[in-house]
């Protein structure tokens, strides 16, 4: 046992490592902003639990604590499997060490089963909190929450690392093999995105209207869903709204039984399964005819250059997804507030869980209005892929700087491989919003500035400081992408310009016109965009890319 309490030690620091800052000048604000996303995250998941108490869901919510743990499970086993489970880098010298199989295994198992859970309790702590506070504070359902927040992850993780696997090894029979592997990713993120938003906002909008005959049947419908979608929900819910030890029990075993099952055939087949993804992850060589074509091709250095960009992100999953979510989300909310219309989304309550009636809405229309461009403003800046383009490039940087290029088309194909796809969505969401009537002309044009001036203004101080102390000896691919210097300067001083701006934009609605503030944040936007080119103008005259 030592030596697995060894080897889980160290999976449990590597796993900590990428989230760890990178930087001691801004480890402090790093902390300080995963405390309050924390504390954000705990406060909505409150209340939503509170939400499903006042429409008579509250015997749902133990199974719902269940199945949320269990998502937080699938989704963070689904992404750290690859690269701690199975296709290491360092698989030779790990299976070299004098340690059974099964030991190795189940240490790097037990690590991804420990961070699922974690993150598991964080989902689904405030739902237990608030079904002890408010429906029942019993011995049973004491127990049901520990045991809950400590088994759910346990069966998803199973089978999360499997489906990765499997995932994985489909992929690697592409020749864009993580082009696949991201889309998957980002698609299962957006379905869990869209599915958690729309019970919340479903939830909240049938709290006031919803009827005593709808209460027993949605008590009814939710049971069912829950029995159906994920057994291990309903056993929890039984043994809590029942005071069913024999469901608990059944919980405890499917929880203990198939995760031991899925590791002993993990460990069987451990060296087949690496081998497998090894074998199939090598290039293909081009034949003689594809280098021909390749050659024959010519095009203009800065679109080379673009397109080498883009292939970068392509070709590390991590650096891709952490960098493209935010387009999604923009598609989403624009869709979203499209499909439901916006002032629908906002007397729901569903985004902050106070209720704002009909006639608060009318009256406040203009200040919502000019509040929404600084909603897409945040979401461009988690799109900061140029922030770190040049310390993505590691220890073959030297071959750009060999280049027979000034440094303003090196560094301007790494800003328009970011700002274009940025400007591009941004204008797509308005044009969304624009074409069925959620928002006007002059709200579609502030959607694109803000957004865009946002972006801009800080994902060039990222790019002027990665050109200028770039991190070219980076161990793995999230030492830059997730904690690197100019990545932290483009979140969180983007998301304080942000919060500055919608405070100040509030404040300028109520003390003038809507109109006034709207033209106000136009010319703010513009601003800040030329903000963005001066930035940029002057990184390109002091950068030398001499590495």
């Amino acid at each position: 046992m030592r030596n697995f309490f060894i080897l889980l030690r160290v999976q449990l620091l590597a796993l900590s490592h990428s989230l760890k800052p990178g930087n001691r000048s801004g480890g402090a604000l790093a902390v300080i902003a995963g405390i309050v996303l924390a504390l954000i995250i705990f406060l909505y998941m409150g209340l939503v639990a509170i939400g499903l108490v006042n429409i008579g869901l509250a015997d749902a919510i133990p199974g719902f604590a269940v199945l949320i743990g269990a998502l937080a499970g699938v989704v963070f086993t689904f992404l750290k499997a690859n690269g701690t489970l199975f296709g290491l880098a360092d698989f030779d010298l790990v299976m070299a060490l004098p340690i059974p199989r099964r030991i190795v295994v189940a240490a790097r198992v037990s690590a991804l089963y420990a961070s699922a859970t974690l993150l598991g309790a964080l989902l689904a702590a405030p739902l237990w909190a608030v079904y002890l506070a408010l429906v029942d504070f019993s011995v049973m359902s004491f127990v049901g929450m520990v045991v809950s927040v400590l088994l759910a992850p346990a069966i998803p993780t199973a089978i999360a690392t499997f489906v990765a696997f499997g995932v994985s090894a489909v992929a690697s029979r592409f020749r864009h093999a993580n082009l696949v592997y991201l889309i998957v990713s980002l698609v299962g993120f957006s379905a869990l995105f869209i599915g958690l938003y729309g019970f919340s906002f479903w939830a909240q909008a049938q709290s006031d209207s919803i009827t005593a005959a709808q209460m027993e049947g949605g008590i009814a419908f939710a049971s069912d869903l829950l029995s159906r979608g994920w057994p291990p929900a309903a056993l929890m819910g039984s043994a809590v709204a029942d005071r069913s030890l024999g469901a608990l029990a059944a919980f405890v075993a499917l929880s203990l039984v198939i995760p031991g099952i899925a590791l002993e055939i993990m460990q069987r087949n451990y060296l087949a399964i690496n081998a497998a993804l090894a074998g199939r992850s090598r290039s293909r060589a081009l034949t003689a005819r594809e280098l021909r074509d390749r050659t024959g091709r010519t095009s203009a250095p800065i679109a080379a250059l673009i397109m080498k960009e883009y292939r970068t992100q392509i070709g590390i999953p991590s650096y891709a997804f952490n960098c493209l979510f935010g387009y999604l989300l923009m598609l989403i909310i624009a869709v979203a507030i499209s499909v439901v219309g916006l002032d629908t989304v906002v007397t729901s309550g569903a985004i902050n869980g106070v209720d704002i009636s009909a006639d608060q809405y009318a009256s406040a229309s203009g200040l919502v209005a000019n509040l929404l461009p600084w909603v897409f403003a945040f979401c461009a800046i988690t799109c900061p892929s140029a922030a770190c383009s040049v310390s993505i490039e590691g220890r073959s940087a030297w071959i750009t700087s060999t280049l027979p290029l000034p440094a303003r088309t090196i560094l301007g194909a790494k800003l328009a491989a970011n700002a274009v796809p940025v400007a591009a969505t941004l204008a797509i969401s308005a044009a969304i919003m624009l074409a069925t009537g959620q928002i006007d002309v002059l709200g579609a044009i502030n959607v694109v500035v803000v957004g865009f001036g946002v972006f801009f203004l800080f994902v060039t101080i990222g790019l002027a400081s990665d050109a200028r102390k770039p991190n070219l000896t980076w161990a793995t691919p999230n030492d830059v992408v997730k904690h690197g210097f100019p990545i932290m300067v483009v979140v969180l001083g983007g998301l304080a310009a942000v919060t500055a701006g919608a405070m100040a934009t509030s404040a300028l609605s109520m003390a003038t016109t809507p109109l006034v503030a709207s033209l106000a944040i136009l010319a703010l936007g513009l601003l800040l965009a030329g903000a963005g080119w001066l930035v940029f103008t002057r990184a390109c005259r002091r950068t030398r890319l001499m590495f």
